[in-house]
């Protein structure tokens, strides 16, 4: 029994849970993927062995808080963190039991006290001659899984059972033909209570709508309507007139109450307020489910059920969907009578919430929604209480318990969609363990007995021994700037106008398809960079080439602007050189059309996975051709905001018509024809008064109708200076320099330690914190121009990632040199990924959710610590290297070298996790504030947690026999950044999810990845098998 406690309890243990629930949920994501969100659900996130396995976890941490002596006054804060990981499991325990969540949906002027759940359930009422018994089952279904119901009771002496058979996703019920099957109804009906139903009935079935019963055969109910399917045709018997409705041919008829009636297929009838019609009657038929391939009116989800009473067996089938309360199907035999609903459940609320008015705003011009807002009332007369309150995204109305978020609007945009959360309790103590952890993690960094203060005394003890200076054997003579290579040598002559006015017509607003309002400037650059593939064209700035081809629009059609980088595709399309013209690409139809249609209908047809390079080229050239098309015909050219337009619209000259008349439509029809006569004019006398006073003119325009929605002027000059600067491109090539020169004098001082160089490495330093800081003013500007903290997309994240992990090279240089050099590099590759332009959005606004503080929290943190796991996969790659070119003649000083990045690397990792778990937790409070909900099992949190389930791991290495030593270390530094890489990336373009980026089939694998796939197994064997003879040769010196 000792041996089984000491294993439960072990490191070795802890590891092995470790792993197993990473590769667990790991998996589940991919489940997700491919099968839906509730099938991953039922396999892995709410199965019976993952419940198991948090209980292990829980007992495992228990226990070796005990056998590690971590409950002890030297170790109370290494304690303290691992305590609040217990009560963030409980806490997620009590959520998971016993909170709930619901949906409640209110019309303008509407009031309401019952939301709707967002859990589905089996709900059954039995009603016997003397008894009634009540269930309600959470369930979860999926056609992907095992699924099981059973539901066994007594009522009155009968025993009664209800077992699932089948379920089915979005199917319609059926009747067809069956010579072994009974009498059945197809009817479809509406009323004022419950709208168009469509339900059938067999014997044994009934279905209440309003009053009225309606059943098959006879019911002894004074509500029922009854029916039959014999010889002579479909007969009917009620307790109130039956009206047949005329229509057309039909002439109306009334059919007396107590009497037996014939009544038609396709006939309209009328019974006090609900109107129904028979659909199909069949004698002998049964009912079958029949797939719908996409969801429309009329699908819903279905289980199948058998039903046991004293013997007596029968199939019903109970219609249902998520998201929206079961219809109660009705059975009644032997005097019981069972009302079985398949759905969502209504959840009385004990007070009301009366809604006043909801609000919506949007962003200008584009219409997309900005922000929305509802002002309610809570009225709880138990309280004698009447509380106004406006539910907006980030502010919640929270009241006994229950809490109120913002969600969504109703198509009509008249009523409010709000997500309700029961779970005070359960937030409360997961809080309680996010803030502990907290805490326990901050102080474990100031503890002068734990690991990481141990680590860092080590490491400074080691310096001592091992004083690192270099040598600076390359010439650093100055930054060099980066070249933009231009376009194909046109030939063309440029309009020849002055900086000046290229720099005034830059500084004209204008108004991009998201709805924000920026300098021409910002979209001349885009608009080059994406025909180019370059900063620049023909020695013309971006302004320059815009204005000229708006100008004079015919010149640019024979000029090769486009790139082409496929040399097949050059060749097919008979172009010299890596640019083409608009010409050599659009013919007129006689001369073949648009040379490229058929390639890019065909490209188009291809999954993602199955398109070669060339596919992929020919649609980039596509895009690239659409969008010379529409800077030809003015589209981009918004500058003209709409007069007194509720959503501040702008327009281009020829959308003028539609919304502006009089004086004003004259003017904007006008005004560039003018401008640019003006410049030709000025190009041959210099003389640009004119010119100015009709770009003035447009400005001035601007100012008068776009006001409210126009930066200021300092704003618009900066945004004009920063992409001129493009500081973030220069940077990566700065970095990149730097960064290799230090890593160049780290390994001369390894290989030639009796060089000095204190002064060449004071320099190289000195000039990377300077290029720090400008890396610093460029996020500071970013953050100005945009409105919001630059890290909300891929792009800014990345230059945000190169800055954090530069500022943990900065922090930790004076531990290692070469670990400012490692992170340079590191920064620089973080850039150079930025730069790329399918990760180089514009700087748009946000969407409501992303208007939250929680935002510059989480990611500002989460995205740090990239940083630093970053660079201890770096050094861990640089050890591995050196322990593969270890040799007798510089064994002593590779030891100190490689020992001393194996302290940086443990360093970095404890920073680099507990960063990474306050951000992903941190994560869950912006969650749980915006939507209601502090985990979800997102594949973006699910692959944050596999990180720090990962990460952990590696740093209880050193606890486990078997994974001890540098070798390991290093390996599992290396190994585990790709956690990271799927956190990021594959999430972002591979899983589906609230975090996604792609759509549709996701894209193939770069080739890239396998090349680093298979340099790091390399690199891992050759460090393996050196690492084994080095330690051979130890042990035989010995």
């Amino acid at each position: 029994m000792k041996k089984v406690i000491s294993f439960v309890f072990s490191m070795f243990f802890t590891g092995l849970l470790l792993v197993f629930f990473a590769i667990s949920i790991g998996y589940a994501t991919f489940i997700e993927n491919d099968y839906g969100a509730t099938t991953a659900k039922i396999l892995v996130y709410n199965s019976r062995w993952m419940e198991i396995l948090y209980l292990l976890l829980a007992v495992n941490l228990i226990g070796s808080m005990f056998k590690y002596k971590l409950v002890t006054k030297k170790k109370w804060s290494i304690l303290l963190f691992h305590i609040a990981f217990l009560v963030i499991l409980i806490g997620a325990g009590i959520t998971r039991y016993f909170g709930y969540e619901g949906t409640l949906i209110l019309a303008e002027g509407e009031t309401k006290n019952e939301i709707i759940s967002d859990a589905t359930f089996i709900q059954l009422e039995a009603t016997g001659s003397h008894s009634t018994i009540k269930f309600e089952d959470e369930v979860k279904f999926s056609q992907n899984t095992h699924n099981k119901y059973s539901r066994p009771f007594h009522i009155d002496g009968h025993s009664v059972e209800l077992k699932l058979i089948d379920f089915a996703e979005n199917v319609k019920e059926t009747l067809v033909e069956d010579i072994n099957g009974a009498p059945v109804l197809s009817i479809i009906s509406s009323g004022p209570h419950t709208g168009r139903m469509d339900f059938i009935l067999y014997e044994g079935i009934q279905k209440e709508l309003g009053s009225y019963t309606f059943t098959y055969g006879w019911a002894d109910l004074p509500s029922a309507v009854m029916f039959t399917v014999g010889k002579d045709g479909i007969n009917v018997i009620a307790h109130d007139t039956i009206t047949r409705v005329g229509i057309r041919d039909v002439q109306e008829l009334k059919l007396p109450p107590d009497a037996r009636h014939q009544v038609q297929t396709n006939i309209m009838y009328r019974i006090g307020d609900y109107n129904f019609l028979i659909r199909k009657a069949l004698r002998k038929g049964n009912v079958v489910l029949s797939k719908v391939e996409s969801p429309q009116s009329g699908a819903w989800d279905a289980i199948r059920l058998g039903l046991t009473i004293d013997g007596y067996k029968k199939e019903l089938i109970i219609k249902g969907k998520d998201g929206y309360v079961g219809t109660q199907t009705i059975f009644e035999k032997g005097g019981i009578r069972l009302k079985i609903s398949y759905g969502a459940k209504i959840i009385p609320l004990p007070f009301s919430i009366h809604l006043h008015d909801f609000q919506l705003e949007r962003y200008p011009g584009s219409n997309s929604p900005s922000s929305f807002a509802s002002e309610v009332t809570l009225i709880d007369p138990s309280k004698n209480l009447e509380m106004p309150f406006r539910i907006f995204m980030n502010n919640i109305l929270k009241y006994r318990g229950f809490r109120f978020f913002q969600s969504s609007y109703t198509k009509d945009e008249k009523g409010t969609i709000l997500s309700v959360n029961n779970d005070f309790w359960g937030t409360f103590i997961t809080y309680l363990g996010y803030l502990l952890m907290t805490i326990g993690m901050i102080l474990t960094l100031l503890n002068k007995n734990s690991h990481f203060r141990q680590t860092m005394r080590k490491l400074a003890k080691l310096k001592m021994k091992h004083l690192n200076s270099f040598l600076l054997i390359l010439a650093f003579s100055g930054f060099c700037t980066v070249s933009n290579a231009q376009g194909g040598s046109s030939g063309m002559k440029p309009l020849n106008i002055e900086k000046a006015q290229i720099k005034a017509f830059g500084e004209l607003l204008v108004q991009d398809n998201q709805g924000r309002i920026k300098p021409i400037n910002s979209l001349a650059s885009k608009i080059v960079r994406k025909l180019t593939r370059k900063n620049s064209f023909n020695n013309m700035s971006p302004t320059h080439v815009l204005l000229d081809m708006t100008s004079n629009p015919s010149k640019w059609y024979s000029i090769p602007i486009l790139k082409v980088s496929h040399s097949d595709l050059r060749k097919s399309l008979g172009i010299k050189g890596k640019f083409a013209s608009f010409n050599d690409l659009v013919k007129e139809r006689n001369h073949g059309g648009y040379l490229l249609r058929e390639m890019v209908n065909e490209a188009y047809q291809k999954k993602p996975v199955g398109r070669n390079k060339l596919d992929k080229e020919v649609m980039n050239v596509d895009e690239r051709v659409n969008v010379l098309m529409q800077v030809f015909n003015g589209s981009f050219m918004k500058v003209f905001p709409v007069p007194g337009d509720t959503y501040h619209k702008w327009v281009t000259a020829r959308e003028a018509t539609k919304y502006v008349k009089g004086e004003d439509a004259t003017f904007i029809k006008e005004a560039f024809p003018k401008y640019y006569t003006a410049l030709y004019e000025a190009e041959q006398t210099g003389d640009y008064k004119l010119a100015d006073f009709y770009l003035s003119q447009i400005k001035e325009f601007q100012h008068k109708y776009g006001k409210k929605v126009i930066p200021s002027e300092n704003k618009v000059k900066l945004e004009v200076f920063y992409n001129n600067l493009n500081i973030f491109s220069k940077l990566a090539m700065y970095y990149i320099i730097a960064g290799l020169i230090l890593l160049i004098i780290h390994f001369v001082k390894i290989f030639k330690p009796g060089v000095s160089l204190k002064i060449p490495i004071r320099v190289v330093t000195g000039i990377i914190i300077l290029l720090f800081l400008a890396h610093t003013a460029g996020l500071g500007i970013r953050w100005y121009i945009a409105g919001h903290a630059p890290w909300s997309n891929g792009y800014e994240s990345m230059i945000y990632v190169g800055w954090a992990t530069l500022l943990s090279g900065l922090i930790f240089m004076k531990r290692s040199p070469i670990t400012l050099a490692a992170t340079t590099v590191l920064a620089s590759l973080a850039l150079f990924v930025a730069g790329m332009s399918w990760m180089n959005p514009e700087i748009t606004n946000l969407v409501p959710v992303l208007k939250s503080y929680w935002l510059i929290v989480h990611v500002a943190i989460i995205t740090a610590s990239y940083g630093f796991l970053a660079l201890g996969a770096l050094l861990g790659f640089l050890n591995l290297n050196l322990m593969i070119f270890r040799n007798r003649g510089n064994e002593q000083k590779l030891n100190l070298t490689i020992k001393e990045m194996c302290y940086i690397i443990e360093v970095t990792l404890i920073i680099g996790l507990f960063m990474m778990t306050i951000g992903s937790f941190l994560g869950a409070v912006w969650a749980n504030e915006s939507w209601g909900r502090y985990w979800g099992w997102d594949p973006k949190e699910t692959w944050s947690l596999i990180t720090i389930l990962v990460y952990t791991f590696a740093l209880h290495m050193r606890k486990i026999t078997g994974f001890r030593g540098q070798f390991a270390l290093s390996t599992a530094a290396l190994i585990s950044i790709s956690s990271v890489l799927m956190t990021y990336f594959g999430v972002n373009y591979y899983l589906s999810g609230l975090h996604s980026y792609g759509q549709g089939d996701p894209p193939p694998i770069p080739n890239g990845v396998y090349i680093a796939l298979v340099v790091v197994v390399i690199v891992i064997s050759g460090a393996y098998i050196a690492n084994r003879r080095f330690i051979l040769k130890a042990h035989q010196t010995e």
